[in-house]
């Protein structure tokens, strides 16, 4: 490959192949989602949301935390920007020798900082994440801590991996790598959990770590990537990276502190409590990685080449183009989650009190989906222009009002705990805090954007909103009425919620789709162009 052909792999996409590319990671992240459904099936059916399971929810805060905080989230958004610059600058030289420096740095720091977890398990299990544990859930949760640490060195270096791909606006194998992580999990719960329990799903987990890293290699070779056993800690454009990503490091700790808090009110309350905000959050993972996440993994390279560049109509275009997309697709799977949920939950929870635990929560999670899927990209034109410090403020800002909502919440549910459990100060307060973190944190940003952008294209994306509103309350009418229908007529169990669940979506989404056209909202009716456009490229 010649440098000038690695150039252009680093350049701003063209529409189409941001169209193109974004298709890509939907898929490969819809393939991750369903080889996911095939171990919340089987984890359910061993677990459901009972004590062990409230266990490894509780061991996996601190490991997942931490490498949000110092791995993959971190690193990537200020180590691409740099990275993707020097490229575009055409110095491949300097870029594989910062990646270098960076992956060797990266490796000090986390197996340090999991080092010290693993020591420390004792104190933050009966101290911050479960106070409210017994003796023996405590030590089971510091055991699976322990073996979850492991995981979190091997996910660190291997975001590192997906940095350097992404910045060559190379997609496919980074998005391999979650459907590779999965299929170790999956081999886990199946093969492990049986001899070994819940230990079983923490290897699990382990296993899919390495996976997750190995099948990215292969791409390092494909750019002709260069090592070097050297920290560079003298390196202008390393403390450049490393300049950036102290204020998003500290504002992934902001967000661990969300978590912690979460954690520790959650071990307060009657078993299942946390289990059920667990499996929310990974139920609405499902919409939001398809469409917030995805998008943004594809545009953030494009808008830091952009904004490198002084591409500023292009920029706003992008971020315009990503905001509408993403609304259109969100607000009604938002209110398909809250009319169809509560069947859903009969296709993964036998017992019906952990399906009305998980659907509470579920419920708080469907209006945090669109609120977090915008987020992505909001919180990426900040780190596309290496602004990482006002995202840290108003991290902030959000995990404050997380917290003051875990506290008020949590002193009513114990002045009538029986009467509230299953409301949003019940079962669903963790989900609340996590929705009002994301409240307060996107509103301020999106009003510091505005006043650096002036123009964020607001009229566009007004009527998107508006039009996609009208075309959802149409669609929630006849999937209301379906689901009531059967659920009238059904027996409750698996497959009377696998009915209920598809035959609402395959309702809801027709209707969507007709509706959205007789109104003309425009996001929609160009799929149809875009797709000729797509198959035309290629």
């Amino acid at each position: 490959m010649s440098e000038h052909a690695e150039t252009n792999h680093a350049a701003p996409l063209t529409p189409a192949r941001l169209f193109r590319s974004t298709l890509t990671v939907m898929l490969g992240f819809l393939t991750t989602k369903l080889v996911s459904l095939a171990q919340v099936v089987i984890i359910t059916d061993r677990f459901g949301a009972r004590a062990d399971y409230d266990t490894y929810v509780q061991a996996s805060v601190a490991p997942e935390q931490l490498v949000k905080f110092i791995g993959g989230g971190a690193l990537a958004v200020a180590f691409i920007p740099v990275f993707s610059g020097l490229l575009n600058r055409r110095d491949q030289a300097g870029a594989w020798r910062l990646a270098s420096q960076a992956f060797n740095t990266l490796a000090v720091a986390v197996l340090t900082l999991s080092i010290l977890v693993a020591t420390l398990a004792p104190f933050l299990v009966h101290h911050l994440i479960a106070p409210g544990f017994d003796a023996e859930e405590a030590q089971q949760t510091i055991n699976l801590l322990r073996i979850l640490t492991i995981s979190t060195v091997i996910f660190s270096l291997s975001g590192l991996l997906t940095g350097v791909l992404n910045g060559h606006n190379h997609f496919l194998l980074p998005v391999l790598a979650p459907i590779f992580q999965d299929l170790g999990l999956l081999f886990g719960v199946i093969f492990f959990t049986g001899p070994m329990g819940i230990y079983g799903l923490a290897w699990g987990v382990v296993l899919g770590a390495v996976l997750h890293f190995g099948i990215q290699i292969p791409g390092l070779f494909m750019f002709k990537a260069s090592w070097r056993p050297a920290l560079g800690w003298d390196d202008p454009r390393l403390r450049e990276v490393v300049r950036l990503m102290v204020p998003r490091m500290l504002a992934s700790g902001v967000f661990t502190v969300n978590f912690i808090a979460i954690s520790n009110i959650a071990s307060r309350m009657p078993e299942g409590v946390p289990s059920a905000f667990s499996w929310g959050l990974r139920i609405m993972d499902i919409p939001e990685a398809l469409i917030g996440t995805a998008l943004g993994f594809v545009i953030f390279p494009t808008l830091a080449a952009l904004t490198e560049l002084g591409r500023i109509e292009d920029r706003r275009r992008v971020f315009s183009e990503a905001v509408r997309f993403i609304l259109v697709a969100t607000i009604p799977s938002a209110v398909g989650l809250l009319l169809i949920g509560r069947g859903a939950m009969d296709i993964l929870f036998v017992e019906l009190d952990e399906a009305r635990l998980v659907y509470a929560s579920v419920q708080v999670f469907a209006l945090a989906l669109v609120l977090q899927a915008v987020h992505e990209v909001v919180a990426r034109a900040f780190y596309a222009g290496k602004d990482t410090m006002t995202p840290l403020i108003m991290s902030t800002a959000g995990m404050i009002a997380a917290v003051l909502t875990l506290v008020i919440g949590y002193n009513i549910y114990k002045t009538d705990a029986a009467n509230l459990l299953y409301g949003p100060l019940g079962v669903g307060l963790p989900a609340l805090a996590y929705l009002v973190a994301f409240i307060v944190e996107l509103g301020l940003l999106v009003v510091v954007l505005k006043r650096r952008w002036q123009d964020l294209d607001e009229q566009r994306i007004l009527t998107a909103i508006t039009r996609t509103l009208i075309a959802t309350a149409i669609m929630a009418v006849p999937v209301f009425l379906v689901d009531m229908l059967l659920a009238g007529n059904l027996e409750r169990g698996r497959i009377s919620g696998l009915i209920r669940a598809g035959g609402g979506s395959l309702v809801g989404g027709v209707t969507f789709l007709i509706a959205a056209w007789l109104i003309n909202l425009q996001e929609v009716k160009q799929l149809p162009r875009m797709l000729r456009r797509r198959r035309a490229v290629v």
